[in-house]
């Protein structure tokens, strides 16, 4: 057994006694890659629209990856040499299916797999022209900020997994706060990181050296040394900024792979047990501290509880108003849509109708009914799929609520162990899995009276035609308001749902911190002897080059 692997056993046996299910994801994330024997990740990251798949399309010479308005759906995509052209998909129950690079939409883009319904897992994708860069693997990640909050979700639970990271940055938009929160959250798995500014053909030259000068200052206020950061344009009058991030980025690490790779996993190994010791020294402080700073401590929980089931009880209310507001919010902001339709069917419906000129009524009224399942079935799927995002805002903003609301909880608790125990709790990043709701099914719902349809029948309708085109086009923009509320209220039952599960996890996050701390509380002065041993025992593994133990 290597150092490597006997820390990593170490931190998860630890993990697993003192029940620290945060660390998982990276425990994982560490055991995956001390299985991999050769190639070494290269994800890039990046908010929708900054040019990722672009990015990726240039660097194999074809376009196998969908690019456009169309962001991702929640699907890692993973590209590496191969002898021939290949594409796999790895569905979420195991199972892989051999698709042709032009079938890959399919599965990746949001109009073709919606919420991924299709359950995939992945997608891998071997190209002969990625060869000169063999063994360095692509990956392509969900992208950030787009409509559709379980990219960004995806996105950030695949962060544990990272080797090198690029960050797409478009370069006449660069470094938000929110690039700088990735790029924070990034140092805490990898030490490759690089900013790559794309669409770097939008900046004259004296601009890019601007833009530059700008980021460099940014990069190195917020960390010592700053990160390495690259131009890049898929424009063939700026081939040498993709030689330039050839030369000073993938060549070195490709070259040196083992190298990086080891340094990788050092650096998650490093975290993760610089984790792991946060929790024994605060166990340690509880187990050494005067009995008066116990109590203290223990009073402060169970103010904690207190008011946490105080504020459960808030947020049930909380949950009840967002889920009554959306449809009302829904509702006022479909208005303009809404005219749009019934205007489309004041001017179709006629045409339609002139087509049945010679009809008796119950005829006139099938056709009306056949064409108007027809275009609202297609009106209100198109809706549905285009306001996505306004429908589902209401958990995004209950999303953010709550993630906020645990980061003032985890702060409020650091705040008592400090003041109790003189020792400081490590921050924790709360990622709420936000479920966005599947769109509901579009039923177009209504009915003439049966005995009206009956007479129908016996009516001239050369005598009445006016008359009753003016009622079918009538009752046909009521059709329109009526089922476009029903697709409103759908909407509103399913985020309805999609909050309350995120209410669920932000209690079982607040009820976790409260446990784990209890567990810290619960050392006794008979436990110190171990600690102290866990403690020193973990600082004592050299995470250098990795030789073997006995």
């Amino acid at each position: 057994m290597t150092q490597a692997e006997f820390l990593l056993e170490r931190v998860a046996g630890l993990a697993d006694e003192l029940k620290l299910a945060n660390l998982v994801p990276q425990i994982a994330a560490c055991r995956n890659l001390l299985r991999t024997t050769n190639g070494i990740d290269v994800a890039v990251f990046g908010r929708f629209k900054a040019g990722k798949s672009s990015f990726l399309n240039h660097l194999v010479g074809r376009p196998v990856l969908p690019i456009g308005v169309v962001p991702l759906t929640a699907v890692i995509t993973r590209l590496r040499a191969g002898p021939v052209e290949r594409a796999q998909v790895r569905f979420l129950n195991g199972t892989i299916q051999t698709i042709s690079l032009d079938d890959i939409r399919h599965y990746v883009a949001e109009i073709e797999n919606p919420d991924n319904t299709k359950h995939v897992a992945s997608v891998e994708v071997e190209l002969p022209a990625l060869e000169p860069l063999a063994p360095l693997e692509f990956v392509d990640t969900p992208g950030l900020g787009s409509a559709f909050t379980h990219n960004t979700e995806a996105a950030l639970r695949w962060l544990p997994n990272v080797g090198a990271a690029l960050v797409a940055v478009s370069a006449d938009a660069p470094l938000s706060e929110r690039d700088l929160a990735l790029l924070e959250e990034l140092r805490r798995h990898t030490p490759k990181i690089v900013l790559l500014l794309t669409k770097a053909d939008l900046l004259t030259e004296p601009q890019r050296a601007e833009v530059m000068h700008f980021v460099t200052a940014q990069l190195c206020g917020k960390w010592d040394g700053g990160l390495p950061a690259f131009f890049y344009s898929i424009k063939a009058e700026l081939a040498g900024l993709k030689r330039a991030l050839l030369a000073g980025l993938l060549e070195p690490l490709r070259h040196h792979r083992d190298e990086a790779s080891g340094e990788i996993l050092r650096h998650k190994l490093a975290s993760l047990r610089d984790q792991t010791l946060n929790y024994l020294r605060v166990a340690l402080a509880a187990a050494t501290a005067m009995e008066s700073a116990r109590k203290a401590l223990d009073v402060r929980l169970e103010e904690e509880r207190r008011h946490f089931e105080q504020s459960r009880e808030e947020l049930r209310v909380l949950t009840q108003e967002w889920s009554a507001k959306a449809l009302d919010d829904s509702l006022k902001q479909l208005q303009p849509a809404l005219r749009v339709l019934q205007s489309n069917v004041t001017e179709a419906l006629p045409v339609e109708l002139r087509r049945a000129a010679n009809q008796r009524l119950p005829v006139l009224i099938e056709v009306w009914r056949e064409w108007l399942q027809v275009f609202l079935g297609r009106a209100l799927s198109e809706l549905s799929h285009s306001e996505r995002a306004m429908f589902c805002e209401p958990v995004q903003k209950a999303g953010a609520h709550l993630t906020r609301s645990l980061r003032a909880f985890h702060d409020r608790l650091a705040a008592h162990a400090r003041e109790a125990l003189e020792v400081t709790l490590t921050p924790r990043e709360f990622t709420l899995e936000v479920r966005e709701p599947t769109a509901p099914p579009v039923d177009v719902n209504y009915a003439f009276d049966a005995a009206f349809s009956m007479v129908g029948w016996l009516i001239p309708l050369t005598l009445f035609r006016r008359p009753v085109e003016r009622v079918l086009l009538r009752k046909a923009r009521y059709e329109v308001e009526k089922n476009l509320s029903r697709l409103a209220a759908e909407w509103r039952d399913r985020v309805a749902v999609a909050i309350e599960e995120l209410c669920v996890q932000a209690e079982r996050s607040a009820r976790e911190e409260l446990a784990v701390l209890a567990r810290m509380l619960a050392q006794t002065n008979s436990d110190v002897p171990r600690l102290r041993e866990q403690i020193a025992e973990l600082e004592a593994i050299p995470l250098g080059a990795r030789p073997r133990v006995n």
